[in-house]
């Protein structure tokens, strides 16, 4: 069972790399575990790609949930919600509904979760072809476009993923807030909420792709795990809870895990 921590909090990053789920996976995890407002919105998208990752991303926001409390993903039920986050629920009445938030970058696909923070969550795969520089100067602050002018050619493209990134994980987090979501200076090494509290902003390594989470507490840890094809099969092909939660014990061996501070 979930528990509120008095402490500091923790988070985990799970990442997914697309490219390795194969197109029958696809089809049996939309068949067999969509939910009926899913289904409707999924069936919406006009575009292959984006059907697609809305599939990754739900399979990946179950696997997650799953972890962090405890259950089979196929007791984690998620239902639209219009204009919003999914809602998600679960059996029984003595779990807390823990905070998430979803991203993704053509192939890949991550979910940050905790039971204690409330998150924001953007990763961007990087692309040598955008024209940073313009792009930058069209969507960013005078004082932001001028930190990315004055950083180094080799580093450039590397700080305009971080500033995007930065930008969007901001959004997502004061949106869950309910606060405003104006445009705050981020280069600033936090930005007030409110005269009591700030937000925290924490950019993970992994190569070629921006990965920054925001959240309203600070995180002493978190943790990254990358769920791999395989465990994604076995799931898929077993229905029984019980076998499902015995699994998701043993698949340790399918997961990098790593420990950021």
């Amino acid at each position: 069972m979930m528990k509120k921590h008095a402490g500091g909090a923790s988070a985990t990053l799970w990442l997914l790399d697309g490219s390795q789920v194969q197109e029958d996976q696809l089809t049996a995890f939309a068949a067999k575990k969509l939910g009926a407002g899913e289904k409707e919105r999924f069936y919406r998208f006009a575009r292959k790609q984006r059907a697609r990752q809305f599939l990754l991303g739900r399979m990946l926001l179950r696997w997650a949930m799953a972890d962090l409390v405890g259950l089979s993903p196929n007791e984690v039920r998620v239902s639209e919600r219009p204009g919003s986050s999914p809602q998600l629920t679960f059996p029984g009445q003595n779990y807390l509904v823990p905070h998430f938030s979803l991203s993704h970058s053509r192939h890949w696909i991550a979910c940050v979760t905790s039971s204690q923070a409330t998150l924001g969550l953007d990763i961007e795969v990087h692309d040598p072809s955008r024209d940073i520089i313009g792009i930058s100067e069209m969507a960013f602050p005078a004082r932001e476009h001028a930190w990315l002018l004055s950083q180094p050619e080799a580093e450039k493209m590397s700080a305009f993923y971080f500033l995007w990134s930065a930008r969007e994980a901001e959004y997502k987090l004061l949106c869950d807030l309910g606060r405003e979501t104006g445009s705050a200076l981020i280069v600033d090494k936090s930005v007030a909420l409110d005269p009591s509290d700030c937000w925290h902003r924490y950019q993970l390594p992994k190569d070629n792709l921006t990965v920054v989470v925001c959240s309203d507490r600070r995180l002493l840890t978190v943790r990254q795990k990358t769920l791999s094809g395989f465990a994604l099969a076995d799931w898929l092909t077993t229905d029984k809870k019980s076998q499902g939660v015995r699994r998701i014990r043993r698949q340790q061996d399918a997961l990098a895990t790593n420990y950021l501070l």
